[in-house]
């Protein structure tokens, strides 16, 4: 078997081994089940057709065939955005508060919300450092594979240990059932909507395509966003999260978004090029996507490629422009709880 199938198997395999990452650390867990990062009644359900969505596909076969560029794949809302990270009784208990209500500004839901992007990350890179470090004993590898392979790991590895240590953070504060450190801002919508999304990043370039904080090495402890839609009582709503110890960079990427805005951009546009450059656990609406035309799909799939590609560098202006008029959905309101 190749290197990179065999890589493509160990990593199916292993994103197959589930377990709880419930914050009481795995105590009286039952049942490990499919849990959804983006919730399948509330938000998979408003936008299915026929009972299907899209995600994104960037498996190493479609990586090759487009060049690089991960492709939409129609799949049941059964399936989407599930990973196997929580059992049946921490999930159906922890997570009813969203799963059983609308989004409003209430701290609770949304530290819930970004906990739950927080767990489908922290499965994932978990998984991709443990598998990395097993290919290393790989028979076979060349020279270029191995040096690859080191960096990749290590980079994995670095990445997880940062992840770790918000986790733990969220896990803290959940537990507690104090919210009071927690930071988010909501913009809230009234119109239709075609993605849906859950994600996270370490803030790196602001919508003015200046450094929030360096990603390299010598860093240990960087600041952590979280992002996600969520239905409302009146719509959705599009929500960026943070605990108070990542404030220098989060506030910072915030007054950026307001400062493009003041200066004619549009929010609905950045907004979709920051979920699409950022993060890959999308859902998409069928006919939306497939009803863009060919440019715009190219245009989106360029920034979703950010996410697909590790060798990709990462451009300070890669938040500037792009994707301008894709976005079918406006926002009516903004609230700032930071």
């Amino acid at each position: 078997m190749s290197f990179a199938n065999a890589h493509q198997a160990a990593m199916k395999l292993q994103s197959k081994k589930g377990r709880c990452l419930h914050f009481s650390d795995g105590i009286q867990c039952n049942e490990i089940i499919a849990a959804h990062s983006i919730q399948k009644r509330g938000q998979l359900g408003l936008i299915a057709e026929a009972g299907h969505v899209y995600r994104l596909n960037a498996d190493l076969s479609t990586l090759k065939e487009t060049g690089g560029k991960p492709l939409p794949k129609k799949i049941g809302v059964n399936r989407a955005s599930t990973f196997p990270g929580m059992c049946k009784q921490h999930d159906n208990k922890l997570f009813s508060p969203i799963d059983d209500r609308p989004l409003s500004v209430d701290p609770h839901q949304v530290a819930l919300y970004a906990y739950r992007s927080i767990c489908r990350e922290y499965f994932v890179k978990e998984n991709a450092s443990k598998t990395l470090t097993e290919m290393l004993e790989h028979q076979g590898l060349t020279p270029d594979q191995r040096r690859f392979l080191i960096g990749a790991t290590y980079g994995q590895s670095l990445g997880f240990e940062r992840l770790k240590r918000h986790k733990l953070i969220y896990d803290e504060f959940l537990a507690a059932n104090d919210f009071t450190e927690l930071k988010f801002i909501i913009f809230g919508s009234t119109s239709r909507w075609s993605i849906q999304a859950s994600g996270l990043i370490f803030p790196d370039f602001d919508f003015q395509g200046h450094q929030l904080q360096n990603l390299g090495p010598e860093t240990s402890d960087l600041d952590l966003l979280v992002f996600f839609t969520a239905p409302t009582e009146y719509g959705w709503a599009f929500v960026l999260a943070w605990h108070e110890s990542s404030n220098l960079s989060c506030q910072r990427f915030i007054h950026s978004v307001a400062k493009s805005g003041r200066s004619g951009a549009k929010i609905e546009d950045m907004l979709l090029r920051f979920s699409l450059a950022c993060c890959e656990n999308h859902a998409i609406r069928i006919s939306w996507w497939d009803s863009l035309p060919a440019v715009a799909k190219n245009q989106a799939l360029d920034f979703m490629a950010f996410m697909a590609d590790p060798t990709l560098g990462i451009r300070a202006d890669y938040l500037m422009t792009g994707c301008e008029g894709l976005a079918d959905w406006s926002f009516d309101n903004v609230r700032d709880v930071s």
